[in-house]
């Protein structure tokens, strides 16, 4: 019982750090130190630069010819529960006739800063020293690895299928605009909001209003592979080729190699600012919708249908979903390998705050500014119980010491 109350003060310690640097965000907001709109610039840089170069530099030093298939499980894994996910979501919002951006809210968490900010935490608290095999550095360093990949094919599929769960463009028999995401030469249509997609770790690709496309199987899968042109997926890739090059892999990751002191380790300084970077620009967000409350916007009120599904969902049946599918394939297979920390990681990907990204998806599928309010007020508190999380962490973790046990 000792260990499950340790794990369990481990895991609120790191959510209540995670809670505290969301606060630093809104006190920074509230002081007039970063606005809404120079936040989406440093979204942008921490996304665009700051993210690739973290990605490349874990992705690239964790994989090698030996460890490739270690990365395999992961990459089926984050498009398997986005899957179950959206299927939950879709479910749950036409059988209680729920507002559109339940789904969305269901679908997409927060899969890039709160875990990798977690997981400095837990650094500190040592919580996962069980199942780190002896060496807790080296094991959080595998588990960023981990998350990061799935982060960039979280993302993706958030930029692909954000929109469409928001029904932007099912409509084909009115006359009204469809949004899209397109890479042509048409004219962009922009805005902070919209640039304000990429903040929880993905790229922004401007958007562009045209009249009724003629869809097909090809332009639809033109359009989804063109989603994975984006830095960080791109910078996963690089690390991914650096990496499994062995002589490269030994100049970039190796102490002694010629690139390591000087280039290496300036990417990852540049890397490490991603995660507190981008929780901070959450608490700005945050404060920006308590300011256009106080101005007197037509805000609405939180719907308690709504918001409870959804943080049953994100905090409770995901992750009764999540852990039971990895255990057994940990405990009962070999498909996983031999890596309680890998284990750990799939059990927590699903699990979390909806992303806040939401908020974006919100403003191109044309909702009124009402219901543009409720979203951001139903996201600020789901970040204000963040520390449920613990649970899940503690399960998990309890899980993965099960399995490890049973494969001894």
């Amino acid at each position: 019982m000792s260990s499950i109350l340790t794990a369990f003060v481990g895991s609120l310690e790191a959510a209540a750090s995670v809670l505290l640097t969301v606060f630093y965000g809104t006190l920074a907001g509230y002081l007039g130190l970063v606005n809404n709109k120079s936040a989406v610039h440093l979204s942008k840089l921490a996304v665009k630069l700051f993210m690739p170069c973290l990605l490349f530099v874990n992705v690239g030093s964790g994989i090698s010819t030996d460890t490739i298939l270690k990365f395999a499980p992961i990459i089926i894994w984050s498009f398997g529960y986005n899957i179950i996910s959206i299927v939950l979501g879709t479910t749950a919002t036409k059988i209680f006739r729920l507002p559109g951006w339940v789904t969305p809210a269901i679908t997409f968490n927060n899969a890039t800063s709160l875990p990798l900010l977690l997981l400095q935490s837990f650094s500190a608290s040592g919580a996962l020293t069980s199942i780190s095999g002896g060496d807790l550095s080296d094991a959080i360093h595998r588990a960023e690895s981990y998350f990061l990949i799935n982060a960039a094919i979280s993302n993706t599929l958030t930029f692909s299928l954000g929109p469409t769960l928001l029904k932007v463009n099912t409509d084909r028999d009115n006359d009204e605009p469809i949004i899209e995401r397109e890479h042509t030469d048409l004219v962009y249509v922009e805005s902070s909001e919209r640039e304000d997609v990429a903040e929880d770790g993905g790229e922004s690709t401007p958007l562009i209003v045209k009249r009724k496309p003629k869809s097909s199987w090809v332009h639809s899968i033109r359009y989804f592979l063109y989603q994975f042109c984006n830095a960080p997926f791109l910078g996963a890739c690089l690390g991914v080729f650096v990496g499994l090059i062995n002589p490269l892999h030994h100049h970039f990751f190796d102490k002694d190699g010629v690139f390591f002191a000087w280039l290496t380790v300036s990417l990852s300084n540049v890397g490490n600012l991603f995660a507190s970077i981008q929780v901070i620009i959450v608490g700005v967000k945050l404060h920006s919708t308590y300011e256009k409350m106080q101005q007197g916007q037509d805000s609405g009120s939180i719907p308690i249908t709504p918001t409870v599904c959804v943080l049953l969902a994100r905090f409770l049946i995901i992750p009764a979903i999540s852990i039971p599918i990895i255990y057994g394939l940990a405990a009962k297979t070999h498909l996983l390998s031999d890596d309680p920390i890998l284990w750990f990681s799939m059990m927590m990907m699903p699990i979390g705050p909806t992303a806040l990204r939401l908020t974006a998806l919100a403003d191109v599928s044309k909702a009124d500014e009402q219901e543009k309010m409720v979203v951001a007020k139903f996201l600020a508190l789901s970040y204000l119980v963040t520390p449920l999380i613990s649970l899940s962490a503690v399960a998990s973790l309890k899980a993965c010491e099960i399995a490890q046990a049973g494969a001894a």
